[in-house]
């Protein structure tokens, strides 16, 4: 009866007062999915100013949903968008079990519906109801063990037990086609994805991560930081819900060392979205903190996001719009970006003290923050990063059509390419892997590959009708450095999609190859002084025949030169 009763009140009452937030879920009670998909069709059948639209299926096969807000009714794609009007996408439920975003962007797709909030003139507002729709279905009691509330909520993992948060940039699933899709058609200004984290115990009820301000980059950058931040941290703090960067420590306080910015690489939503030069948000409420309060703060914080845009919408749109342009001229691209430790800023922080107690379970001793002892200190925020890979981006990549998986992402997140009308050969820009390490442990169904080095040759190469020549004057320019080069941090390379080229497919056998080997090097006296040289330098390898053939091989014409070859060329 108790649940009952909450799920009642939450589809039905329409007055949305601060106080009654809290009167709505003071039951400790989230939305399960049924009803909220329920409530949006409600919403959808009561104003024509909203329109409630089915995407591609999840990996549980079911449809993401979309809610459009559009004052005008225009729920198009905003293809051509006046130049006084932005598009704000909030992603929900990426982590069903921290479920605040479910909840307030209910409420506030209710206020708006039934004219207690007021929609705005020039700004478009896509809601996904839940995009992690099988963790949602997948409701359990005793998910996220640290967590205050509610008292049933979503599982982390999708249906193929995929966390989504990590795949934005392999898109393993089809979870981020059906984003790939929304974010494409609707290319948001401006781009918020709702959480709930616990790096340690403080006074803030909402932390906030933004796009880091270096590797956005331009003007978006500039605007961000120096315009969107400071009012938004304002904002928050009238409403009595004062903000601070996501803490991200554990087991420690804050005030002992400082803490660092979180850098949201492309695996990220918001790392992937800025590779587009979206302004993107994290928003992290912290568990500890009594549910209604946590969903409260994410409901305001989405009205503080869209007051911000409604008021500075054309300087938003010119920002982003002199980026893209500058993204289609661009010569370089800046990645693997690490943090500069010489670099902070000082932020007041309020926090609780951090004290080591004996544990009750073991013989150590365990952090206890009291919240007996709270206190107010400028600490170090340490939020500078700069790139230790700067790429020089070629006229054109070009790519086999036969890389079926790369071809896919690639269409997917819309990069113009052009097909060979018939087969030709030319001279490009090859990159050989020399070393690379790969993790031991599978990481999101994947063996990372890092600290990545290569050698870079010209060579001729034939390409077949149908393969791909890939421009990198457009927009998606940033998408292609970060994806296809081999030394990116998040690109395919990394993430394991071009594996098969590190395993040579042509070898030879000894007791036929001595023979060959022994007539290659009396016929080519370069190769012959390159032996000699090598056999004084390796010694030790000059005893090993595999050692001694396999060197003849692989420096004659009989090498197998695909062999750890990146199979994406540059044309510089």
């Amino acid at each position: 009866m108790k649940k009952f009763f909450a799920v009642f009140l939450f589809l039905f009452v329409l007055e949305t007062s601060a106080q009654e937030l809290h009167a709505i879920f003071k039951n400790n009670q989230s939305v399960d999915y049924w009803n909220l998909i329920a409530a949006y069709k409600k919403i959808d059948a009561h104003s024509d100013q909203m329109k409630l639209i089915e995407y591609e299926k999840t990996d549980a096969g079911f449809p993401l949903h979309l809610l459009v807000i559009n004052k005008k009714k225009d729920f198009s794609k905003p293809a051509k968008k006046a130049k006084n009007h932005s598009t704000f996408l909030i992603m929900n439920g990426i982590h069903p079990g921290e479920s605040e975003g479910i909840d307030a962007s209910l409420l506030l797709a209710q206020e708006m519906a039934y004219g207690k909030l007021a929609i705005p003139e020039n700004v478009t507002i896509c809601i996904m109801p839940v995009y992690n729709v099988d963790g949602m279905l997948n409701r359990k009691k005793h998910t996220r063990v640290n967590q205050n509330g509610p008292e049933e909520k979503g599982a982390r993992g999708n249906a193929r037990g995929y966390d989504l948060n990590r795949d934005f940039i392999k898109a393993d699933t089809k979870n981020t086609f059906a984003f790939y899709k929304i974010f494409h058609n609707w290319k948001p200004e401006v781009f918020l994805d709702n959480h709930t984290s616990n790096g340690a115990d403080y006074q803030y009820t909402m932390t906030l991560i933004a796009t880091q301000r270096q590797k956005l980059g331009g003007k978006t950058a500039e605007l961000l930081s120096k315009k969107m931040l400071p009012d938004l941290y304002s904002q928050m703090k009238r409403k009595n819900f004062e903000m601070i960067p996501y803490v991200n420590l554990f087991g420690k306080s804050p005030d002992e060392n400082g803490y660092e910015e979180f850098l949201e690489t492309p695996k990220y939503s918001t790392g992937y979205t800025a590779l587009f030069g979206t302004i993107g948000f994290v928003a992290e409420t912290h568990m500890l903190k009594p549910y209604p309060s946590r969903v409260e703060a994410t409901h305001e914080l989405m009205k503080c996001i869209i007051n911000f845009i409604e008021n500075n919408t054309s300087s938003i749109r010119e920002a982003k719009t002199n980026d893209e342009l500058n993204y289609k001229i661009a010569t370089d691209y800046e990645t693997n970006f690490k943090l500069d430790t010489t670099q902070f800023s000082k932020i007041i922080f309020n926090g609780y003290e951090a004290q080591k107690i004996p544990s009750q379970l073991g013989n150590y001793k365990r952090t206890f923050y009291n919240r007996e002892k709270p206190f107010s200190k400028e600490i170090n925020y340490y939020n500078y990063y700069t790139s230790k890979l700067k790429i020089v981006l070629p006229k054109y990549y070009v790519i086999s059509k036969g890389w079926l998986t790369v071809i896919e992402r690639l269409k997917a997140n819309q990069i113009e390419m052009k097909k060979f009308e018939k087969d030709t050969s030319f001279d490009v820009s090859v990159q050989y892997i020399t070393h690379y390490d790969c993790s031991s442990k599978p990481y999101e169904a994947h063996h990372p590959n890092y600290s990545i080095q290569t050698e870079k040759q010209t060579m001729n190469i034939k390409f077949l009708k149908g393969d791909y020549l890939i421009p990198t004057n457009q927009i998606g320019s940033r998408y292609l450095a970060e994806t296809l080069e081999p030394k990116s941090e998040d690109g395919f390379f990394a993430w394991n999609f071009f594996d098969n080229i590190l395993h040579a497919k042509e070898g030879f056998s000894d007791y036929v190859f001595e023979d060959d080997a022994l007539k290659i090097i009396n016929e080519n006296n370069d190769l012959k002084l390159k032996f000699e040289n090598w056999k004084i330098n390796n010694p030790t390898k000059a005893n090993n025949s595999y050692e001694v053939l396999n060197f003849i091989f692989k420096n004659a014409t009989y090498k197998d030169v695909e062999h750890n070859r990146i199979p994406v060329f540059r044309i510089d």
